[in-house]
């Protein structure tokens, strides 16, 4: 999948966010699944959403890639949780790429909550 299809999906979640962890867009099925808001989430940080326990390796990753451009885990499918507005956690399947916009590097996510059950 690129990232041109993945942003392009609209039944599933998916946030974008630019090189400084910094929300730029969330879809409607982000906002369903999740309960957050555009205005609740853009231009926020990505730690926003990311449970506490989870804040320090995402930002030690983030940080590395900047600076190295080197990830291992942009194109797989990973199990992590994720913050609902609500302040709930939920565990949650997390594939992530990134690419460039307007000459930026932008990441983006498809985030789809594992229903127990």
């Amino acid at each position: 999948m690129t990232f041109e299809e993945l942003l392009a999906i609209t039944a599933k979640p998916v946030i974008v966010a630019d090189i400084n962890g910094i929300i730029t867009a969330i879809n409607a099925p982000f906002t369903i699944e999740f309960g957050w808001t555009e205005s609740g989430l853009v231009g926020k940080s990505l730690t926003t959403i990311i449970p506490s326990a989870l804040r320090d390796a995402h930002q030690l990753g983030f940080s590395a890639y900047a600076s190295t451009g080197h990830a291992s885990l942009l194109g797989q499918h990973l199990d992590l949780e994720i913050v609902k507005e609500d302040g709930s956690v939920v565990l949650a399947d997390h594939y992530i790429l990134s690419g460039t916009v307007n000459g930026r590097k932008t990441f983006a996510a498809q985030i789809t909550s594992r229903q127990e059950g």
